[in-house]
């Protein structure tokens, strides 16, 4: 029997990642690590882990990753995240000493670092996006005037100046998807600073 796979995955959403994370945990698929959307996973007993992203400061990573192993947890990979690291750690389900890691503070500062995180990417994406479109926009009124004038000229010059012709569409194709990412991520930030709210109000009713 096969105890070890790897999964492609892309994820831009971060909640969702979890939750496959977690689906594949109650398959008995523990997570032990992540390489470029490349999900490796070793084989264990059904729901007897449940994973939890989290970040952490770097000055405080050592004493972090300390805890987190003397609490019975395994840390399973850890990125870059600007300022911090992002840790996916492997919990089991019994254990009573990691409370630290899904309590509402800790769920409202994982909120709070995820959507300085979504905005950061957003504007990237969109400044990308701006990019692309002023890209198009300078070029797009001469190869409009050309293709409907002189259709022939169009593809004799898509065919001396493939380069240019290739870069023209990318450009097109990569404005696209850099316009829909962008607003799929504001989406996910809009959602992250509600979420924030919800959980501070429940933190208050609970005081």
């Amino acid at each position: 029997m096969q105890d070890r796979k790897t999964v492609f995955k892309a994820f831009v959403d971060r909640e969702k990642e979890v939750s496959y994370l977690n689906e594949m945990n109650a398959k008995g698929w523990k997570l032990a690590a992540v390489r470029f959307s490349f999900y490796t996973f070793y084989k264990t007993e059904p729901n007897k882990y449940k994973t939890v992203l989290h970040f952490v400061k770097r000055e405080y990573q050592t004493t972090f990753v300390r805890t987190v192993t003397e609490c019975g947890g395994e840390i399973a990979h850890q990125s870059n995240e600007g300022k911090c690291l992002l840790f996916y750690i492997n919990v089991p389900v019994d254990s009573e000493n990691i409370d630290f890691l899904t309590d509402n503070q800790s769920k409202l500062d994982f909120k709070k670092r995820l959507s300085i995180s979504r905005k950061r990417e957003a504007i990237a994406t969109f400044a990308a996006f701006a990019v692309a479109v002023s890209s198009v926009l300078y070029v797009l009124p001469a190869a409009i005037k050309v293709l409907v004038h002189d259709p022939e000229k169009f593809g004799e010059i898509v065919v001396k100046e493939p380069i240019g012709a290739t870069l023209f569409f990318a450009f097109i194709i990569g404005g696209t998807v850099c316009g829909i990412m962008s607003a799929y991520i504001f989406k996910l930030y809009c959602r992250s600073k509600k979420e924030i709210k919800t959980i501070s109000s429940e933190m208050k009713i609970f005081e």
